[in-house]
């Protein structure tokens, strides 16, 4: 009985621990695309002189990305990309070295390489815009790999 007793209320707490009080991924993703819009975020057909320096995973749509000088990009990918808010790492699939293409690059995981996430749009961030993005992110504690554990760049693969 006192074992019966133990695994309900074990089970109990589990529970109410994994409830997800925050925002949806939908309504990230709607938050997102709102905030693009208020702010005249002004996207850009290419990144030039990109240098991949890291990347912090939002959703399965839309990730930051650092490039050199400190430069932030908010990236809207389309596509199949259902493993990139988890992904520990991800590879970069330029058609040139030095230039990040939307619409012509991709955005892989290391487990799932060949499933490619197309970069539909490239928006550049100032340092209060990618607060402003990833406080919305962050709206929810489900997802906090930003402050615990760094997302680790893969080589970047370059397509002739």
């Amino acid at each position: 009985m006192k074992l019966t007793l133990f695994l309900l209320s074990s089970l109990i707490f589990i529970t109410g621990c994994s409830s997800n009080n925050g925002l949806s991924t939908t309504e990230k993703n709607l938050a997102f695309q709102n905030y693009i819009s208020i702010n005249n975020l002004e996207e850009v057909d290419k990144i030039t002189s990109f240098r991949f320096h890291g990347w912090s995973s939002l959703t399965n749509d839309y990730l930051i990305i650092s490039s050199s000088h400190k430069r932030q990009h908010l990236l809207e990918l389309t596509g199949f990309c259902s493993e990139i808010t988890w992904a520990h790492a991800i590879i970069i699939n330029r058609s040139t070295s030095s230039t990040l293409h939307a619409k012509f690059d991709s955005i892989s995981t290391a487990k799932a390489p060949r499933l490619k996430c197309m970069i539909k749009t490239i928006y550049p961030l100032t340092e209060q815009q990618e607060d402003d993005i990833k406080s919305i992110n962050n709206s929810d504690n489900e997802q906090e790999s930003d402050a615990t554990t760094p997302n680790v760049a893969m080589p970047e693969k370059h397509t002739t």
